[in-house]
């Protein structure tokens, strides 16, 4: 049944009426009550639709209380619609690479091998008073490998260099999701844990690793980037997102 007065309803993201095309439809309830009307939104949950009356007035009723014939008519008008999703929130990220373990593996009295492993803490945060209903924080972690430290059962700890590799940057990459993010909620993530290696000779750093950065995304449930961001340095700043993506990912040695 028709409802009146109109009460009008918060209804999230807004179906975008086509600029042309608008007609007006001899809407039909269960109970054989009709009016002409056009119409102007559907409900997230598609329960409800909006009209127009030809006098102005605005209603909003649930689709099931209408004819089987108006709710097609429903249907394939909202086929024609173009969606129009919000992507202009106020999102702000804190980036902090922390170290979670070292490891140190003495080969004889002048030579030592460090592995240490860390991982970059992000917080994320929705300034904006509306909430992001789902995101997902997408990150490329970069770092110049020139060495590789490992335990061979024949002699002991060594190491593997890149040699003459032109370029020895290695990744890891890979999505978190953050869950639905209210306003000036932090979010706290960590990305995979990544190995930085050197090696000293009589106390002497011979050879290390060099950690260039992290580049991060946040995105919507439907793919859109929201925010990005990186790690402080000028190299990581000047390496695109498509090309941090062609950076060869980083294969533990088993």
């Amino acid at each position: 049944m028709f409802r009146l007065p109109f009460i009008t309803v918060l209804l999230g993201f807004a179906l975008v009426l086509a600029a042309t095309g608008q007609e007006y439809h001899q809407f039909t309830s269960k109970d054989g009550k009709q009016m002409s009307a056009m119409l102007l939104d559907i409900s997230p949950d598609n329960r409800q639709v909006k009209i127009r009356r030809e006098d102005g007035l605005e209603f909003e009723f649930e689709i099931v209380g209408l004819s089987l014939d108006d709710q097609q008519h429903i249907k394939d008008w909202l086929k024609t619609r173009v969606v129009e999703i919000k992507t202009d929130y106020r999102l702000e990220m804190d980036i902090d690479h922390n170290s979670t373990e070292t490891e140190r593996h003495r080969k004889d009295s002048y030579s030592t091998y460090e592995q240490r492993f860390g991982a970059y803490k992000v917080i994320a945060r929705n300034l904006s008073r509306e909430t992001l209903p789902a995101a997902f924080l997408e990150y490329v972690v970069i770092w110049k490998e020139y060495l590789r430290v490992y335990e061979n059962e024949e002699t002991g700890w060594t190491y593997s260099t890149s040699g003459t590799v032109e370029d020895p940057k290695v990744k890891l990459s890979g999505e978190i999701p953050l869950g639905e993010m209210v306003y000036n909620r932090d979010v706290e993530v960590m990305t995979e844990i990544s190995e930085i290696n050197r090696y000293l000779f009589d106390g002497k750093v011979s050879r290390e690793d060099e950690l260039v950065g992290v580049k991060l995304r946040i995105k919507d449930a439907h793919g859109n980037v929201l925010l990005e961001e990186e790690s402080a340095g000028a190299e990581i700043e000047q390496i695109s997102w498509d090309d941090a993506m062609e950076v060869k990912t980083f294969v533990p040695r088993t």
